[in-house]
């Protein structure tokens, strides 16, 4: 990580919030995601992004990582049997959240290997079912917000950027909250497995729809 990319970074998100050796930034916040694309994206340096905690410096030495495990808040809506994650919540917190109010999340399996362990990911890996999901709060690599879906879940009309986003292995955007259909504890919502992962030829015109100066290089 050069000097400049440093001090921009630690402008952001403090000094605490950046990691020289592992060559990444912790930022909290959505708006603090954008802020840190934007730095990225004005220096032509290149993202990888993780929802937990780094453990390694990004493949290829250029490349900076952006760890989105202090987006951990959980906000349960029981009224509109939704719950948002931020992307570094983990599984374990959502479901002690929502069990609390008797509520269960929909299509959400339990552990294995290679499960995922936090939000962010859980979608990115495509490792639930698009039913499960109400919507979420993406930064694209560049530095704008999207969001798809909201707090309620009804059908409409128009390109479904969730569906997009689920099972695209973070290749598209930087996820930062997630929200998640609920259902009272003992009921059972039929539900079809998680997507694979985009196929590949649409899953490189998307990239190049999200991404087109190709900043988004790796997701963990």
């Amino acid at each position: 990580m050069d000097a400049q990319l440093r001090a921009r970074l630690a402008e952001i998100v403090t000094v605490r919030g950046v990691n020289d050796r592992l060559d990444s930034v912790s930022p909290r916040s959505t708006p603090e995601v954008v802020a840190v694309c934007h730095a990225c994206a004005e220096l032509g340096t290149p993202i990888s992004v993780v929802s937990g905690a780094v453990v390694d410096p990004a493949p290829g030495g250029r490349a900076i990582t952006v760890s989105l495990g202090r987006l951990d808040q959980v906000r349960v809506d029981p009224g509109a049997m939704v719950v948002r994650a931020g992307a570094g919540a983990t599984l374990v917190s959502l479901r002690v959240a929502v069990d609390a109010v008797g509520l269960a999340l929909v299509g959400v399996t339990g552990g294995g290997p290679g499960a995922a362990v936090h939000a962010g990911s859980l979608v990115a890996r495509g490792q639930l079912p698009r039913r499960a999901l109400t919507g979420v709060v993406a930064v694209l690599p560049e530095g704008e917000v999207v969001r798809a879906g909201g707090g309620v879940l009804k059908d409409v009309t128009g390109y479904d950027l969730t569906g997009a986003l689920l099972g695209s292995m973070g290749r598209l955007a930087l996820i930062t909250e997630v929200i998640f259909r609920l259902q009272p504890r003992h009921a059972r919502t039929t539900a079809p497995e998680g997507p694979l992962g985009l196929a590949t030829a649409s899953s490189e015109l998307l990239r190049r729809a999200f991404d087109p100066e190709g900043l988004l290089v790796a997701a963990r």
